[in-house]
Order: C-alpha cells, then sequence, then structure tokens
C-alpha cells in the first residue's frame, strides 16, 4: 500500500528556520504490520491469494542530511533501508514467508521559504522540488521452497521491493501557522509523479508486469507546546497516503494497488538543545483500495493488506 513506498523522507520535507550554512542530521524509523485484506472499504479475506489471510510486516530506517543553503534555503538528501517480509499461500496450497531488504530509492529535495522568518515570525509557506533515483533494487527475488524439498526463485510481493524502478519528480509543500498562545497548525503535503509507465517485472496478475505509480501523502493537524521549558509539545491530526489509479504524467499500464488510507495521527514532541525527538502513532480511520485498470480489464477484485496503525519515530540534529 502507499506507505510502502519511499516518501521524500519518514520526518518530512524540511525543517524551518535552518540558518544558512547549518547543518541537520535525521534518522527516522516507521514500523508497519498489516493482515487484513480489504477489496474497496471492507475487509474481504475471501478475496486474497487462495481465499487466505496474508502477512506483511516493514521496517524502514530514513538517513536524511539538510544543508542550509541560505536562511530560507535548504537541500536534503535522503537514503532510505527497509526489511520486509510477505506471507501468503501460492498455487502449491502452502504458505511461504520470503523477505527482501537493503537501501532504497535515494531522493534529494530543495526547500524555499516563501516568506522572510524576521518579519513573519508567526507563519510561513515552504515549497519544494526535487528528484527520486532508481537505487533501490526493483526486482529482488527469494527463494520458494516446494513440497520435493527444490525451490524457486521469484519476485517478491511490490509490497516489499526496495525501489520502483523509475525516475520520479517530487513537489512538496509544508506550512506553519502560530494560531494562539502554545498552539500552531501545521499542513505538509507531497507527491511523486514517475514518468516511467512499468518494468519487467511479473507481477501476481499473469502476463502484467507491475507498475511504475505516482504517490502521494499529506499531514494536517494543530500541535500545542506542553512544556515550554522542557521542548514537550503534543499534536494531532489527519494523515492520507495514496496511489492514483491514473499517472499525473507518463502511463498507466501494468499492475499497481490504487486507493488511499486515512489516519488520524497522534504526535509527541521533545526538543533539547540542538536536538529533537519525536514518536507518532497514526491509527487507521478510513480506507478505500479501488480496482487497477489491470483489475477491471482482467475482472479482478484487485484489494490488498494495510496496517491498522503505524509507528514512526526520529531524531533530528543540528550544527
Amino acid at each position: 500500500m502507499p506507505v510502502r513506498f519511499t516518501s521524500p523522507s519518514l520526518a518530512g520535507i524540511g525543517n524551518p528556520e535552518l540558518q544558512a550554512h547549518h547543518w541537520q542530521l535525521d534518522v527516522a524509523y516507521r514500523h508497519l504490520g498489516a493482515d487484513r485484506w480489504y477489496v474497496g472499504t471492507q475487509v474481504q479475506e475471501s478475496s486474497a491469494p487462495f481465499g487466505k489471510p496474508l502477512f506483511l510486516n516493514i521496517n524502514s530506517v530514513d538517513l536524511s542530511v539538510d544543508y542550509g543553503v541560505s536562511d530560507r534555503t535548504a537541500l536534503r538528501l535522503t537514503l532510505p533501508f527497509s526489511y520486509g517480509t510477505h506471507s501468503r499461500y501460492y498455487a502449491d496450497g502452502r504458505r511461504h514467508l520470503v523477505s527482501t531488504g537493503g537501501l532504497g530509492d535515494v531522493n534529494m529535495i530543495l526547500s524555499h521559504w516563501l516568506l522572510d522568518f524576521s518579519l513573519h515570525p508567526k507563519g510561513n509557506l515552504s515549497l519544494g522540488i526535487g528528484v527520486k533515483m532508481p537505487t533501490g533494487n526493483n526486482a529482488a527475488t527469494d527463494d520458494f521452497f516446494l513440497a520435493d524439498g527444490s525451490f524457486l526463485q521469484k519476485p517478491v510481493d511490490q509490497s516489499i521491493q526496495l525501489g520502483d524502478g523509475g525516475w520520479g519528480l517530487i513537489m512538496g509543500l509544508q506550512a506553519f501557522r502560530w494560531i494562539s498562545r502554545g498552539l500552531s497548525g501545521y499542513a505538509q503535503g507531497w507527491y511523486l509523479a514517475s514518468p516511467k509507465e512499468k518494468t519487467n517485472v511479473p507481477s501476481p496478475l499473469p502476463g502484467v508486469p507491475l507498475s511504475v505509480p505516482d504517490v502521494y501523502a499529506g499531514r494536517l493537524g494543530v500541535s500545542y507546546m506542553l512544556s515550554p521549558k522542557h521542548g514537550f509539545s503534543l499534536s494531532i491530526g489527519p494523515r492520507i497516503d495514496g496511489i492514483p489509479r491514473r499517472d499525473f504524467i507518463g502511463g498507466d499500464a501494468g499492475f499497481r494497488r490504487p486507493g488511499y488510507s486515512l489516519y488520524i495521527e497522534p504526535g509527541l514532541t521533545m526538543a533539547r538543545g540542538k536536538g529533537t525527538f519525536t514518536v507518532r502513532v497514526p491509527v487507521l480511520v478510513h480506507k478505500n483500495f479501488e480496482r487497477s485498470l489491470a483489475d477491471i480489464q482482467m475482472e479482478t477484485a484487485g484489494g490488498g493488506d494495510l496496517a491498522s496503525y503505524l509507528f514512526l519515530t526520529g531524531y533530528s540534529w543540528r550544527f
């Protein structure tokens, strides 16, 4: 599902008031586990492969470095790493567990705050543009052991592939606004446009290769400074992650799992000196798995797994 794919960063697309020629290092961790098969907005295990539950677990770590080109412009480089396992039944009537891990698709983003912080300290808007590079293996394979003791090597499911196989254009924005004493609002969003239509990696649909889909995400909410002295603040708001049925640019052929997931995302931030620690636990409140164009053409139900919650944490250090 969408949260599997590389985002500009698990921690965000930029940071306010990173001064010129200063640096920031970020380490962000994400965990998701999914074990329920959705078609449209409903759980429908009978439409899962061979009508059996599918289990998905992914652990990701993003290593990012920001450089302040000026007081309002920053450049961020993100190296994503992940390890994922995928377990389901196959045509031999047995459950197979496969895994893959390593470097994902590296991305770089240039972001710019539109307003001068010294003149507009209570609110600002940042726009970002960047590129996602196909550095992650999008054709990772694992051994599928058979009943006679032999095994076949096949590509793992798209959900745990390390990359998508194509270059991508990243467009992002983020904004904040102080509302009253200790209370502020925030907004963040990004869209990954993938010009490449499809790869040569086979998908679960016979004769249909994996596509290179567009991906988008957005966050909106409020944050309250609980203890200014100790740097504690709480935040809450909705979060959406999605894959469109049709791409913004390029073709739409191939296998994808279009749809979106909507989470409520409570969070805690602790800032001490040059370091900032964050933890967020988004909880699923709504979802919709659409049928892809390939599903419609082949008259299949589509659908896929979704995580009931996510666990996101990160640490940033400026110098």
